[in-house]
């Protein structure tokens, strides 16, 4: 929670909404006189305890003769412990310090206590136990007489409520012992803070008168919750309304359910357990998000994200609450590891501020001081780390009111000091206003003339500029048909000039065949006239193998003569000669065999000696044949060579032309296209004087309204000044 930011919704939640300070003033005067009567009647509250006198029976402390012992009693026939019907004097129970815990606890979670009863003239005694953790049974003479929440030795017990109880005690108990079964699965158990015996109503009156105080202040804090929560719905500043609707709301339910009265005129000690918890929960967010809004104004980032951090357990404990209250207990202590911190962390960030010069931060770091002293020492006797003491809580949350009502009165003289230089600053707006309007009523008679002047002029500017519209578009379609037609001629001079080349080409071409043609027949004549003179010597070498041929018959012949006489010679020969017989056989034989040979080798050299010379004859022929070929291609090859002149000349002038065409051609797009454009920029001038004609007609409806603003503005400061006196 911040100064900085305090006073904006005490702004807004206790003085009225309203404009000129004439309201506003009187609103601030009664809420400050307001708050003053409220902490005047607060005090005498607070104070009214102390200004009675003690009853004549007063109550008195049962602290004396305390035992206990650990565990549990086995059940007797009728269902009840048999250690409810003892006096705690027997073998087992030990004495103890009253309003300690016992020691040797270990895993126990139950406990039983022997408290004595004083003697005392008490119509109606009763015993009042400040706090006892958790769930009890008390009983006298063997019966129970008064039980608290619900005991479950095989698991957790069931917690209705965290205040103080008073069990009625019978006449017959005075002067005996009063047996408690007390079950705790928390870090706590047993009776602390206080064991009072007395008669009922006056420990009521008591519980009551203490109660008070405690009662109206978080009466005031759920009344300061619920206008911070309006103001929230009616204003901008959303986040640092609720963070201190949830801060105030809690610690409303929380001083509200401390406080007692729930129990003593409701008999309602659930709810009042329920409230105190639920406050408790509230405390550390709504403290949390109303100083990350407030003093950090948006600058601690990591505050805002710890302040969402411990809004989610708040949440879920406190949605376990109303569901388990024992749960809910069982669970303190995890919420006094993470909230003691928390606070301590709220309280340094406020004191960073304050340190720093934030006059806000310095009343609420001293209100918030006291609170936090005030919330430990009240919070640590309930887990046993100090001895129990009176409760201070209320008056921490008095300091944190007080601080937050001074915050308000000076954040209030601000706002109201802020309002007079407001009004201050509107006034010589309005002269400001008034002269302006002098000066606008003077220039828009000259405006107005000037607009008309330039209106005329705009429509002659424009009947001129259609015309020449008009004219280029008629140019425009000119150049676009010559522009057709010289592209038409280029496309066909570029034709001329591709077949122009492909005539030079194949020109060139056929000289070189002819040239080929040329050099290949002289080569044919040479290789003709080679082959005649190869095929003539062949002839005459064909002439000599017929001589050899010749000369193989003759001795084919004789040894065909010799083979004959050595066949008439083996037979003369008789038996002896018969082998050279045979051998001469064989010669014979074989001499028929190249007689034959040799005639068939005669026969094809006499044709082959035809065909070559058939062949050196058609040699002949053929080599005056290509001698005339020659003569024609060496003609043909002069007119080509001259053909391919002719052609060369015609390309070079077929060019010539197409470059002109394409650069005529080039010409008329460049032609077109700087039409094309001086029609459009005439289109777009046309256009801007078209919207400049349209704005000069804005401009004189404008200087007609500025006029009658202006004469307007003079009527009403006129009325305006003739109305101050009056008023």
């Amino acid at each position: 929670m911040g100064p900085s930011r305090v006073s904006p919704f005490v702004s807004t939640a206790f003085v009225v909404p309203a404009v000129s300070s004439a309201s506003t003033r009187p609103g601030l005067v009664r809420s400050s006189r307001l708050a003053a009567l409220g902490t005047a009647l607060l005090l005498v509250l607070m104070s009214a305890p102390l200004a009675h006198a003690a009853p004549a029976q007063a109550p008195v402390p049962a602290v004396d003769g305390w035992r206990f012992r650990w565990g549990d009693s086995p059940l007797g026939p009728e269902g009840v412990p048999t250690w409810a019907k003892e006096t705690g004097t027997e073998q087992g129970w030990q004495p103890v310090e009253a309003l300690k815990e016992p020691p040797g606890r270990g895993s126990n979670t139950l406990l039983w206590l022997s408290i004595p009863i004083p003697e005392g003239a008490w119509l109606e005694p009763a015993l009042f136990l400040r706090s006892v953790a958790s769930a009890f049974e008390a009983y006298a003479g063997g019966e129970r007489i008064y039980s608290s929440g619900t005991l479950n030795p095989s698991g957790r017990e069931s917690m209705d409520n965290m205040g103080w109880h008073l069990v009625p005690l019978p006449l017959e108990l005075k002067g005996q012992r009063i047996l408690l079964r007390i079950q705790g699965t928390g870090p706590a158990i047993g009776v602390t803070r206080a064991a009072l015996v007395g008669p009922r109503h006056q420990l009521l009156t008591d519980v009551a008168r203490t109660g008070l105080a405690p009662f109206v202040m978080g009466v005031l804090l759920l009344a300061i919750a619920a206008v911070s929560a309006g103001a929230a719905v009616l204003r901008r500043q959303v986040r640092m309304l609720v963070g201190l609707t949830v801060f105030a709301a809690g610690s409303g339910m929380l001083m509200i359910g401390m406080s007692g009265l729930l129990s003593v005129f409701w008999d309602t000690p659930v709810t009042g357990s329920k409230l105190t918890m639920l406050g408790g929960y509230f405390l550390l967010p709504g403290l949390a998000w109303f100083i990350s809004d407030t003093i950090g104004e948006g600058r601690m980032r990591w505050f805002r994200i710890g302040a969402a951090v411990v809004s989610v357990p708040a949440s879920l404990l406190s949605g376990l609450v109303l569901v388990d209250l024992g749960s809910a207990v069982s669970l303190m202590s995890l919420f006094i590891l993470y909230s003691l911190p928390g606070i301590l962390t709220c309280f340094g960030v406020a004191a960073v501020e304050a340190w720093r010069g934030n006059s806000d931060a310095r009343i609420f770091v001293a209100g918030l001081g006291i609170l936090c002293f005030s919330f430990v020492l009240s919070t640590l006797p309930m887990f046993g780390l100090m001895e129990s003491m009176d409760d201070l809580m209320h008056w921490g949350f008095l300091a944190l009111t007080v601080s937050l009502v001074c915050i308000v009165g000076a954040r209030s003289s601000r706002v109201v000091h802020a309002l007079s230089q407001h009004t201050r600053r509107l006034e010589d707006r309005r002269k400001e206003v008034r002269q302006l309007a002098d000066s606008m009523g003077s220039g828009a008679g000259e405006l107005a003339a000037v607009v008309q002047q330039l209106r005329a002029t705009s429509e002659e500017q424009t009947t001129g500029i259609s015309r020449q519209a008009t004219a280029l578009q008629q140019l425009e379609h000119t150049v676009e048909e010559i522009r057709q037609s010289s592209h038409l001629t280029a496309d066909k001079a570029r034709l001329m000039a591709a077949s122009a080349e492909t005539a030079e080409l194949v020109g060139r071409d056929g000289g070189a065949a002819l040239d080929r043609t040329l050099t290949d027949l002289s080569a044919i004549r040479t290789e003709v006239s080679d082959m005649a003179r190869h095929i003539l010597a062949l002839d005459a070498r064909t002439r000599e193998i017929a001589g050899i041929v010749d000369a193989v018959k003759a001795l084919a012949d004789q040894s065909n003569m010799l083979a004959i006489n050595a066949a008439i010679e083996a037979v003369r020969s008789g038996d002896s000669g018969k082998g050279f017989g045979v051998v001469a056989r064989e010669m014979r034989s074989l001499a028929d065999q190249s007689i034959q040979a040799t005639q068939r080798i005669r026969d094809v050299l006499d044709g082959v000696s035809a065909s070559m010379r058939e062949a050196a004859k058609v040699s002949e022929q053929g080599e005056q044949r290509v001698i005339g070929s020659l003569e024609a291609v060496r003609s043909s090859g002069v007119q080509l060579q001259k053909l391919a002149s002719i052609i060369s000349d015609t390309s070079s002038s077929v060019r010539q032309i197409t470059a002109a065409v394409a650069q005529q051609d080039t010409g008329t797009v460049q032609i077109a296209q700087a039409i094309q454009e001086l029609s459009g920029q005439m289109q777009r001038t046309l256009k801007v004087v078209d919207e400049t004609r349209n704005v000069t007609h804005s401009v004189q409806s404008l200087a007609q309204r500025l006029s009658g603003v202006a004469d307007h503005a003079l009527r009403s400061g006129s009325l305006d000044a003739q109305d101050a006196p009056a008023s």
